[in-house]
């Protein structure tokens, strides 16, 4: 036999409803008002609330909102009951909390059906379950109204974490300014020593930062690295991982008036990690350190935290998303060229002022006019995307691809010289050239011609370069095509 409570303010209301209840063969306890009843489910401990919502005092959304914020009887199933039928009304039951929001009607029947399914779907509180919450609540040897104070502040702490969290999302233009406002945020809400996030970006050329925020220690480099390690280790297979120099660590924030010293990372005691991802994917990271023991362990604001962080995390990343297919070219996955001209010239100015060296290589699908007139404009845009791929696959992180225009793609290779380039032009230029483009059950055969140049001394412009490299090409395709022709000032 179950335990169902029955909260009803009308008089006759509540003894119609008890008597269609008690056909289930269950136990039925009966309150006139929110107040009384909530303190009946502390007295009783039921199996199933069910509650009028239009009620003097608290009503039925107000009461299951603090029931449902009360860690040991929040496993309790409640039933909202109502004369309205709105959508909003429906939407508050369930945003109270409330399992289950039935009409008020006359079918009685159709009713008991309704709560009978409900029961069902929910296991009995053992008897030994409700006296030790009973005796627990007991022992709290609290008035009822100061319990209903205390879920309220519960209630109202909570919401306001959230709309806190929820008001940093003005910044997501800005990771350093985030983290900073976030890691104030956080260290007024928990005790910690190290607060790390890691906000992952849509484009992977731009290196993995760890931003940190140190409390009332001083960790040495050592620590600091060994934080890095466990944190990225967590998120990222150690494959993605072997090259070290794609993953950093930035100081965010740190107190500096403190003389604790901190040598080791297993003086850090405790730890609380979570690793976010949205549409299988990595989109970061949150983890919290004390070298305290058991600081996080069943802490109700680092739970709000950490669901609220997901929140913001997602939202930094579609925007991260969104910036990123700004510059990047739909069909060929490949930088755009509006991308193209402003990392030239970045990376032309940085090549002149730290004299160091840069290559820019073009690629051009030989006959591509011809392949899209006989097989096809999306034959065509395969060959084009395959072809991507492949270069994409052949050379470094550090080098930008850009589609620059129809089938011309442009590659931006710092910190090369044009010597050192030919090597992996030359490869992708004969990968593709062995390599077969299936139409339909045919294999066609698609070949490139590459020009390649470097940055030289008597080149005062990232224009200038261009021009060369557009010569060079222009040369591969006078002697035959399927060919890669470096600049000599002779081709001038």
């Amino acid at each position: 036999m179950k335990k169902i409570l029955l909260i009803e303010d009308s008089p006759i209301q509540l003894k119609s409803i008890e008597l269609t209840l008690s056909r289930l063969g269950h136990e039925i306890l009966t309150a006139p008002n929110a107040i009384e009843g909530i303190e009946l489910a502390y007295k009783t401990v039921p199996d199933l609330i069910i509650s009028d919502i239009i009620m003097p005092e608290i009503n039925g959304y107000h009461l299951c909102r603090l029931l449902k914020n009360d860690d040991m009887m929040n496993k309790i199933p409640i039933i909202l009951l109502t004369q309205l039928n709105e959508k909003l009304d429906n939407f508050w039951a369930i945003k109270a909390g409330a399992d289950c929001f039935i009409t008020k009607s006359n079918k009685q029947d159709e009713f008991l059906c309704q709560v009978k399914i409900f029961l069902d779907k929910f296991e009995s509180i053992s008897e030994e379950e409700r006296e030790k919450i009973i005796q627990e609540k007991k022992s709290e040897n609290k008035d009822l109204q100061a319990r209903i104070n205390n879920l309220l502040d519960q209630s109202l702490i909570e919401s306001t974490i959230i709309n806190e969290f929820r008001n940093l999302s003005e910044f997501i233009y800005s990771t350093k300014i985030l983290s900073k406002e976030l890691f104030s945020l956080a260290f007024s809400l928990i005790d910690f020593n190290v607060a790390a996030i890691f906000f992952n970006e849509r484009d992977e050329k731009k290196k993995k930062s760890l931003q940190l925020s140190i409390q009332n220690i001083s960790p040495d480099d050592k620590v600091l690295i060994d934080i890095k390690k466990d944190f990225f280790s967590q998120i990222f297979s150690e494959k993605e991982l072997e090259d070290d120099s794609d993953f950093d660590i930035e100081i965010i924030e740190a107190s500096t008036d403190t003389d604790k010293r901190l040598n080791n990372f297993s003086e850090l005691k405790s730890k609380i990690m979570m690793p976010i991802t949205y549409a299988n994917k990595v989109i970061g990271g949150i983890a919290f350190y004390n070298a305290k023991p058991d600081r996080f362990k069943q802490n109700k604001i680092v739970k709000i935290i950490l669901k609220e962080l997901q929140i913001l995390m997602r939202i930094k990343w579609l925007y991260s998303e969104t910036k990123y297919l700004a510059i990047i070219d739909g069909l060929t996955g490949l930088y755009n060229r509006r991308f193209f001209q402003q990392t030239l010239e970045k990376e032309f100015a940085r090549s002149k002022r730290h004299k160091t060296k840069l290559s820019l290589a073009m690629f051009d699908i030989d006959h591509f006019k011809n392949v899209n007139d006989t097989y096809g404009h999306q034959f065509g845009d395969k060959v084009l995307a395959e072809i991507a791929k492949i270069i994409k696959s052949s050379l470094r992180k550090t080098d930008y691809i850009t589609r620059y225009g129809g089938e011309e793609i442009v590659v931006v290779l710092p910190d090369t010289e044009m010597k050192q380039a030919l090597i992996p032009i030359e490869r992708i230029r004969k990968k593709i050239e062995k390599k077969n483009f299936n139409y339909k059950d045919k294999a066609i055969k698609v070949t490139i011609s590459c020009g390649l140049s470097e940055v030289m001394q008597d080149i005062n412009t990232h224009e200038e370069l261009l021009l060369q490299v557009d010569k060079c090409l222009y040369a591969s395709k006078k002697a035959g095509r399927n060919k890669t022709t470096c600049f000599d000032h002779c081709l001038n």
